[in-house]
């Protein structure tokens, strides 16, 4: 497969997810053991791991799934579940969007296989939903928790921290260009995908950065 199928939105979002997680798993855990708040940055990277796993299977049922996922941010950054249970329900439709896609790819015709005009509809915007699900995190962040973050404090800690806002800063750039992906292919000679995937390199480089320099 050559490099440039791979430098795409869906590309993107699928490395964020795996650093996310390891990064967690490998460096922040002893955060996690101190207070187990910090665990929902364990649901979220699998989100992030689902939407780009359904962006590259391109099966109508996984990025149904995927769109799921997605606002799964909404009870978590509202601190509505805790770190489990987000984790848990985001770890399942992970696997059910895996489970459709090994089902999937032995059928001739798709598991959701409406008329052709919804068809069409279906295999274009389904995405877009699940990326308005993950603006749902940064919209949030920035619009209720950062100014008032003691009703969330049973289940979310305080995050000021600007590698955090950074991210969540970047993240609501990146979504109109994940949405302009599907429709416009180039912006002069500029291929969309490519400054989509390139933005979101830096947005794993950047806060890594921050971290680096600031130590949070």
């Amino acid at each position: 497969m050559k490099l440039g199928r791979l430098t795409n939105v869906g590309s993107g979002i699928l490395i964020i997810g795996i650093i996310w997680l390891i990064f967690w798993l490998a460096f922040a855990f002893q955060l996690f053991e101190n207070d187990p708040r910090w665990g929902h940055n364990f649901a979220l990277p699998l989100i992030f791991i689902t939407v780009g796993l359904a962006y590259h299977f391109n099966k109508i049922s996984c990025q149904l799934v995927s769109v799921f996922s997605s606002f799964l941010t909404v009870p978590i950054f509202l601190a509505f579940i805790a770190w489990d249970t987000g984790t848990i329900m985001a770890g399942v439709l992970l696997l059910l969007t895996i489970i459709l896609y090994l089902i999937e790819r032995k059928r001739e015709a798709q598991i959701i296989n409406p008329k052709p005009m919804l068809r069409i509809w279906l295999k274009i915007h389904p995405l877009n939903f699940a990326y308005f699900g993950l603006l749902h995190m940064p919209l949030l962040f920035f619009l209720v928790r950062w100014f008032n973050p003691d009703p969330f404090l049973l289940y979310l800690p305080v995050e000021h921290e600007p590698s955090t806002s950074i991210f969540n800063f970047m993240l609501v750039i990146l979504t109109p260009l994940a949405i302009m992906e599907r429709y416009v292919s180039k912006i002069g000679r500029l291929e969309v995908s490519k400054i989509g995937f390139f933005w979101i390199i830096l947005m794993i480089i950047i806060p890594l950065i921050s971290i680096g320099i600031l130590g949070h």
